[in-house]
């Protein structure tokens, strides 16, 4: 479409051009000025600062990105070729933002695409500060129905050079030469190849150590690729420091090492159920959990699709309470799986948990596990005292089973109140609570009996 649209566009110029000269000749006393076409040329913004809050990007003075999180990219967007301006700024508690990335010009040609990317860290004491790191590529590609183009950029901070090597499923790498070599910030030019199955490793800069395997991996013709390696924020056994970001242009996804896990815990939040087991697949993986305990800490499982089961007294066969078929958890993601509801019709609530940390603030997880009616929605009050005469809820509405994540507190201490919509009347709290920043905490409300009710918060941070 970009290629048909940019030879409508020339065509008409030149169209327009030989009028003009035909003008000129036919009638020397009058003049029509020459209008220069539209060009366009194509911007990217990718997210890529692991301690930094979500995003708003700010292009020409028009907030045009909301909310955009770590690891992901927005797709390229269609400017007008030349002076341009971006700006970066993150969220802050209280609505404020702070801007990491200020106004700054850039002159794009239409000619070329670019990929914007914010790397570094926001913590202040960090090596490697938050900056802009531009990487371009032409705009009309090589890519064929048998072949694709690949750039790959390194933009994790931190992470020493690597050799690059894109081969064969299973090539032996002692054999081969690597594609590059990539510093941080580095990146390779746009590469040609032919589509078909691939294996990416990096290795530390002069060795054969791989220190991030993709496995085979498709690679589709026709396809234009950003690969970054950024940091990876999963910190459990098998993890690579990095993973990767793939970039077609239009949506984004993530490469996780093989040897990636999940991670999972179990919590019971059943009041009138007794002391209980789970197990993944049939096999034990929790043991004696008791009404309001949460295993700890999160558990390392292979990413897949599993059968939970929840059962009483040890024994699966006869005192099964949940047994929920192929549930799935994905590598490099945080679960948890809770009992919830009462006895009779006990469930499982399956939350994805966001537990990376921002520099800037903490970061509070909010879920409504009362099963109780009369708390079928509540208010939730977070204040900096007991007294809630005069302030507005954190949360209005907040429905049974309902997730709150990513919710930016400033550090300090706070009271938390719950009660009924639109009451001043506490059914949960003031329940005090401190937070501090670059710490990311879970706080549930359950039902503690039949009449009474209960917060239990708890850090989580990856």
């Amino acid at each position: 479409m970009n290629i048909n649209t940019n030879k409508f566009m020339l065509a008409s110029y030149l169209g327009l051009s030989s009028m003009l000269l035909s003008g000129c000749g036919s009638d020397s006393s009058s003049s029509t000025p020459i209008v220069a076409p539209i060009t366009s040329s194509y911007l990217q913004a990718v997210h890529a600062s692991k301690d930094a809050p979500l995003a708003n990007v700010t292009i020409n003075g028009s907030q045009t990105l909301n909310n955009v999180d770590y690891g992901q990219a927005s797709g390229y967007l269609m400017l007008n070729s030349g002076d341009n301006t971006v700006q970066v700024d993150v969220q802050l508690p209280s609505g404020e933002v702070a801007t990491v990335i200020p106004s700054t010009s850039l002159s794009l040609s239409d000619m070329e695409k670019y990929t914007v990317m914010v790397i570094g860290e926001a913590d202040s004491a960090s090596s490697y500060p938050v900056e802009p790191l531009i990487i371009t590529r032409p705009k009309m590609g090589t890519a064929s129905d048998s072949s694709l183009d690949v750039q790959v950029v390194h933009a994790s901070g931190g992470v020493p050079d690597v050799d690059l090597y894109v081969t064969a499923p299973n090539a032996d790498i002692n054999t081969e030469a690597p594609l590059a070599t990539l510093g941080f910030k580095d990146s390779t030019g746009v590469v040609n190849i032919a589509n078909g199955d691939y294996q990416i490793r990096l290795t530390l800069s002069g060795t054969k150590t791989v220190a991030f395997d993709s496995g085979t991996i498709p690679l589709a013709a026709n396809a234009e690729l950003t690969i970054a390696a950024i940091p990876n924020t999963n910190e459990v056994d098998g993890s690579s420091p990095v993973k990767l970001l793939v970039m077609d242009g239009t949506t984004s996804s993530t490469l996780y090492n093989t040897s990636e896990k999940a991670q999972l815990r179990v919590g019971h939040l059943v009041y009138d159920a007794p002391q209980v087991d789970a197990a993944l697949n049939g096999t034990e993986a929790i043991s004696n959990l008791d009404f309001k305990a949460i295993s700890t800490p999160y558990a390392a499982i292979d990413g897949g699709s599993y059968d939970v089961t929840v059962y009483a007294g040890d024994d699966p066969a006869n005192l099964t309470v949940i047994n929920a078929e192929d549930v799935a958890f994905m590598k490099g993601m945080d679960y948890s799986v809770y009992a919830v509801n009462l006895l009779a019709s006990i469930e499982p609530l399956v939350i994805m948990d966001e537990r990376r940390k921002v520099a800037t603030s903490a970061v509070l997880n909010i879920l409504h596990a009362a099963q109780n009616p009369a708390a079928a929605a509540v208010d939730i009050y977070l204040t900096a005292s007991m007294d809630i005469t005069s302030s507005s809820p954190a949360l209005e509405d907040f429905t049974y089973k309902q997730s709150a994540q990513q919710v930016y507190v400033a550090a300090g201490t706070y009271y938390v109140t719950v009660t009924a919509p639109d009451s001043k009347t506490a059914v949960i709290g003031p329940a005090e609570i401190t937070l501090e920043n670059a710490k990311v905490y879970q706080a549930i409300a359950i039902s503690d009996s039949a009449s009474t009710f209960d917060l239990l918060v708890n850090e989580i941070t990856e």
